[in-house]
């Protein structure tokens, strides 16, 4: 089954959806939530001189998250070719189950680190988001 899905996966499916993924968490953890989500994790506003620092460190984070975005993304590949998934209500579900899973831990973790609530909806909203958006790409998309 590995073999099948490496040569008749739709590559351009799976790139395209990492990248959407990526694409959100930049405008979730910017735009959207970036101010609460510092706050939430008590990290204080960049001064100029921490800038730097931050650009520094910013582009190995972001090569490392789009790299973790295209493991998920072809993991999502698989899962709809192995379940036969071709339409976008299936690719919901198989969102939602699949986010369900990711977040799931990630409120454990939270829970034992003592973190708010509310940056446990900002941090499990974007991968919920971010999962179902994969899913629906690589099923629709033949």
């Amino acid at each position: 089954m590995l073999n099948q899905f490496l040569s008749n996966a739709n590559w351009l499916a799976i790139i395209v959806a990492a990248f959407a993924y990526f694409g959100l968490g930049s405008v979730w953890f910017s735009l959207l939530f970036g101010k609460q989500w510092m706050a939430l994790n008590g990290i204080p506003a960049p001064t100029p001189e921490t800038k730097e620092q931050m650009k520094k460190m910013m582009l190995p984070m972001m090569i490392k998250t789009l790299v973790m975005s295209l493991i998920l993304a072809v993991a999502i590949g698989f899962l709809v070719m192995a379940l036969g998934i071709g339409n976008g209500t299936a690719g919901i579900k198989l969102g939602l189950l699949l986010s369900a899973i990711a977040v799931i831990p990630l409120i454990m973790a939270d829970m034992y680190l003592m973190k708010p609530l509310k940056l446990w909806f900002i941090d499990a909203g974007y991968h919920i988001i971010g999962i179902i958006l994969m899913s629906i790409i690589i099923s629709v998309w033949h």
